[in-house]
């Protein structure tokens, strides 16, 4: 048996053990160096040695049964179930695994997944809000995944109604990519309503699930999902939220990861922005457009023939066959034809002089402009080595 095989076999014993739990599996695959190595540990393990080999007191009887032949057998044959479905298996401490989900204390022994992976998991930013949403909010979350797509970031969100169906199909309609993780089996399209978007994400996008094929809708599972889609993503973007929201799940879960939290501001007298409001008080970053999730991210996006690239690959990331032409170029552009300061830069430009100084140290960082005496900006002719 290859030994890929091997571990995927093992990972889905491991988990389905009474008791364990996704946290002690972590421990114990870390621990040992593989699944199969830790399955051979606790195998091994006398009953009254489980609960110092495991960390966790647990019930002999049913993990000798959960972790014997038999239970071999069943692990290959979901394996070959889903094989037959089309599904790819991924298990945690693969090569194809996704880094972020490495994050988490508790993260999914074993993926199922359909679909194509995105082209730079890195670039990655989950769009979550509400079921009811307003149509400000589907519009705001239908323009943010459109944006994010034409500029080659994958939109990660939950496949549900509202909210979620709206950022994924933004970000498809860009021609982007977009991840969709579920809180069912693949075998649930959930909720039916998005049965075309289903269609779309499969020929298209990435569907994930850490549910077996089969697994049905459950209370309790959207908010395991939830922890996933802020594992995948650099940061999350609630859109509207209630004050009870599932999104301010997701949201807590960024915090714990320490990625970006961050929220589009809505009406005051709307309930249905209570939880976006909230997370503005509490500090996260005010989005009012695709401009302020690449600040908040660090991302330097503009790009031209010489001009700035994104930071992470150093190549151009311009949408084809448009001028970029946001404040960054435009700073760049103006210090090419001498040195300014920055309060001309904003008089001349048009823009806050925050925005300009924002831009400036941006350029500065990436090497594409430098202070001079008496606070003036340059360009200069190349970036510098850093």
């Amino acid at each position: 048996m290859a030994p890929v095989e091997r571990e995927l076999l093992a990972l889905i014993v491991l988990s389905r053990v009474p008791g364990l739990g996704f946290r002690t599996v972590r421990r114990l695959v870390d621990r040992y160096g593989g699944a199969a190595a830790a399955l051979r540990a606790v195998r091994a393990a006398a009953p009254d040695e489980l609960r110092r080999v495991c960390g966790r007191p647990i019930p002999t009887g049913k993990a000798t049964r959960a972790l014997g032949p038999a239970a071999v057998e069943r692990a290959r044959g979901l394996l070959r179930a889903a094989r037959a479905k089309g599904l790819g298996v991924v298990g945690y401490g693969g090569a194809a695994y996704p880094a972020g989900l490495r994050d988490l204390p508790d993260p999914p022994p074993v993926l199922f997944s359909r679909g194509s992976l995105p082209s730079d998991p890195d670039r990655a930013v989950a769009v979550v809000g509400t079921r009811a949403a307003s149509s400000y909010g589907l519009r705001t979350a239908y323009t943010l995944g459109r944006e994010l797509g034409r500029w080659g970031w994958t939109v990660v969100s939950g496949m549900a109604r509202g909210i979620d169906a709206a950022a994924h199909a933004g970000a498809l309609d860009a021609g982007g990519h977009s991840t969709g993780v579920l809180g069912t089996g693949h075998d649930h399209e959930y909720p039916a309503e998005n049965r075309d978007l289903y269609g779309r994400m499969r020929a298209r996008g990435l569907l994930l699930s850490e549910f077996e094929p089969g697994a049905p809708p459950t209370r309790a599972a959207f908010p395991r999902r939830n922890r996933v889609i802020a594992a995948l993503a650099r940061g999350v973007i609630v859109v509207e939220a209630g004050g009870k929201s599932g999104a301010l799940n997701t949201a807590d879960h960024a915090l714990d990861l320490g990625r970006e939290v961050l929220a589009v501001p809505g009406r005051i007298d709307d309930p249905g922005a209570a939880g976006c409001l909230r997370l503005l008080r509490q500090g996260a970053g005010l989005v009012a457009g695709v401009q302020d999730v690449f600040d908040a991210l660090g991302w330097l996006h503009v790009a031209a023939d010489g001009g700035p690239g994104s930071g992470d690959d150093g190549g151009s990331t311009q949408p084809e066959g448009e001028a970029a032409a946001s404040p960054d170029m435009e700073l760049l552009r103006a210090l090419t034809r001498g040195p300014r300061s920055p309060d001309e830069l904003a008089v001349g430009l048009e823009l806050p002089v925050a925005r300009v100084l924002r831009g400036l140290g941006r350029l500065e960082l990436e090497g594409w402009v430098e202070r001079r005496p008496g606070g003036n900006f340059s360009a200069v002719r190349r970036p510098a080595r850093r």
